[in-house]
């Protein structure tokens, strides 16, 4: 018998209530059947899409366990915590699926309320581990709203099985909860130390072990922890883990975190786990560091090529910013991406006295003049933002550039020099003065009605530097105010949130709480009802063909929404605008700057689901109810984004060509089969 604590805890965790029904005694009613195309399911999404609680509470009680169940997924996105003490009932219902579910929606609710329910709710008595499902469930949902009590129990809990895989990721998943929030034990850390080194346990549990030590902030493993951690990631194949594990060993400052790294960086086939060992080495020697990563500026893939040059523009070193910018113009033959970051990268750390300053601020200028391609010319003004002094320049050329993306990137480059905390030292007893001038120039692109600069603007003048609170008269601040009243909302939503924000800092007043936008976009039922469990979305980039499988039982506002946009060609000729190498492409945006919206807005959507593989097709989104037609696309596991971004599909053919997708590729055309 395998039970979830020891003798010494037993008075943590009460037993099971005897009223419960077993799992014999379950009837063909009892079973949850998540039918889309069912006028009662319907309704219950079309409830969670207008966020009434009151109706949804009504169910949780109804007779048929489908809609109990569709009831408490709802509140997984509405989240309100006056559905706690309605939920709690669920945590005993007859149907494992409506307590699973239960649990995890309180669980995303958070309140500190659910704890204890949730620790009651545990089953003790699960000998023949007919609920580990439901176990796990109550865990995770523990680590996302218990306190530190529960963290040390959960911690110390040694009686797992290697066979035993979904108590041992509920363990996991609920310590990487918990450390999410800013919660570690050293009993957890030791123990998913433990775990990721077994190479008996299944693999989607040292995976979530190794997410924990790569992902919490106060994990910082020791020598002793290294030695594990390093032979933990030899012996893996899996490179999902050890990408993670990388992460893990770059916080330890250690001989044995760095003998791996150095070793890994020259032999790892897989590009994203050698992204992540670039980045991993930021905190050791700088010219044992510059040996190893410079090279990589010409690997063939060019997310690590990317990857190597930034890493110097974050941990670049003077002495070596003569050569970045070498390789960057001896070698025409480098993605764009590439040559600018190590332009940035030699602008940024060469010495004010150095003549190659000048050289590199003709190079820079000279390429923004050149390219056709808006993205590189706002990634040049980006890396011209190294050196505060441009920033006249910036504006000049940027604020009248005839691409929007170019114009937002202008903003966002004044933003980033806002913003620097050497902005001070850069500009001497000038600052005033230039003060002065950016705060004009963020006047200028609030002034100009474009979302994208003014959400740029709005986080240039919250410059904690600067400190322009105080510095807007009253006719600013009235200017400012009238262009909230004339936003369009939703569409200019992310811009609103900005501006908002920022018109209370000026006005010292505390920030506003996060607001959603109201109801706009029902649930296109019609539209739902031509697609089934086998609809593919097929994307054809520039690259090749990406086709991924759509989640409409999870996501139906979602699939609904991108089907119809598809089969009206809104995609067609969109571009990727965001890629993060080893994180996501992102596409999908009307501007192309990643600003941009239509004119409604989508609910969050959260389902029983994870970011635990590569591939998941997610909603962008600023915050909970602001999706729209922005999506994206996962190079690898992410689970820091569950809970929080809608997934409506997976990729199930072409993940070789969203590997390869940079800046401004295209979507040519997506077609629903």
């Amino acid at each position: 018998m395998r039970v979830f604590i020891g003798l010494n805890l037993l008075g943590w965790l009460l037993l099971w209530s005897t009223g419960c029904l077993a799992p014999e005694q379950a009837s063909e009613v009892q079973k949850v059947q998540l039918d889309w195309t069912r006028a009662e399911v319907q309704h219950l999404y079309n409830l969670r899409d207008e966020g009434r609680s009151d109706s949804l509470i009504a169910y949780l009680s109804h007779p048929d366990p489908t809609l109990r169940y569709v009831a408490a997924l709802a509140f997984a996105s509405v989240r309100d915590s006056t559905a706690v003490e309605p939920l709690v009932p669920l945590l005993r219902d007859p149907s494992e699926e409506v307590r699973i579910i239960a649990a995890f929606a309180l669980g995303q609710i958070g309140s500190p309320r659910a704890e204890q329910p949730l620790v009651e709710a545990f089953r003790q008595d699960d000998s023949l581990l007919q609920h580990q499902r439901f176990n796990a469930a109550v865990l995770e949902a523990i680590g996302k709203c218990g306190g530190t009590q529960s963290l040390r129990y959960i911690a110390t809990v040694s009686t797992y099985e290697p066979t035993d895989t979904l108590l041992l990721e509920g363990q996991c998943r609920a310590l990487y909860r918990y450390a999410l929030r800013g919660m570690v034990s050293p009993e957890g850390t030791t123990t998913l130390i433990k775990y990721v080194a077994n190479e008996r346990l299944p693999a989607s549990v040292r995976l979530m072990a190794a997410h924990y030590l790569a992902r919490s902030p106060e994990v910082v493993p020791d020598s002793a922890q290294a030695v594990e951690l390093a032979a933990a990631f030899v012996r893996s194949t899996d490179a999902d883990i050890r990408m993670a594990l990388a992460k893990a060993l770059g916080k330890s400052r250690t001989r044995p975190a760095f003998g791996i790294l150095s070793k890994a960086i020259k032999n790892e086939q897989d590009w994203r786990v050698r992204c992540n060992v670039i980045s991993a080495l930021a905190l050791f020697e700088p010219d044992t560091v510059f040996a190893l990563v410079s090279p990589l500026f010409q690997d063939p893939n060019p997310h690590v090529s990317r990857t190597a040059a930034e890493f110097f523009v974050a941990h670049g070193n003077p002495k070596d910013a003569d050569y970045y910018w070498r390789v960057g113009r001896d070698n025409a033959d480098l993605p764009w991406p590439t040559r600018v970051a190590l332009f940035r990268a030699s602008y940024k750390w060469l010495s004010s006295t150095n003549e190659r300053k000048e050289y590199l601020n003709y190079r820079l200028r000279d390429v923004f003049l050149k390219s056709q391609n808006p993205y590189e010319r706002a990634a040049c003004l980006k890396a011209l933002s190294e050196v505060g002094w441009q920033f006249k320049w910036i504006h000049d050329k940027g604020f009248t550039d005839p691409s929007v993306v170019v114009r937002s990137g202008a903003v966002e480059a004044l933003s980033d020099i806002a913003r620097r905390p050497d902005v001070a030292r850069q500009f001497g007893e000038n600052l005033r003065y230039v003060k002065r001038d950016l705060f004009e120039y963020f006047m200028e692109a609030i002034r100009s009605g474009d979302a994208g600069m003014m959400a740029a603007a709005a986080e240039g003048m919250r410059s904690p530097v600067l400190q322009y609170r105080g510095f807007a008269d009253s006719s600013h601040l009235a200017e400012i105010r009238t262009t909230l009243e004339q936003l369009k909302l939703p569409r200019d939503f992310e811009a609103y949130l900005a501006l908002k924000k920022t018109l209370a800092y000026l006005e010292g007043r505390p920030e506003p709480p996060h607001t959603r936008p109201r109801y706009n976009h029902p649930i296109d039922w019609a539209t739902l009802a031509t697609v089934n469990a086998n609809t593919r979305a097929v994307v054809q980039t520039d690259l090749g063909t990406v086709s991924f499988q759509l989640y409409p039982a999870w996501a139906p506002g979602s699939v609904a929404s991108f089907v119809k946009l598809a089969r009206e060609g809104y995609y067609d000729g969109k571009t990727f605008h965001r890629v993060v190498p080893n994180f996501v492409v992102q596409g999908g945006c009307p501007r192309g700057d990643g600003y941009g919206a239509l004119d409604f807005s989508l609910r969050t959507e959260i389902g029983p689901l994870y970011y635990d593989d590569e591939g998941y097709v997610g909603m962008a989104s600023a915050g909970p109810d602001t999706e729209g037609v922005q999506f994206f696309i996962t190079h690898s596991p992410t689970p820091h984004l569950d809970g929080r971004y809608t997934i409506f599909g997976k990729v199930v053919q072409g993940m070789d060509v969203v590997s390869r997708l940079q800046p401004g590729d295209r979507i040519q055309r997506i077609s629903i089969q």
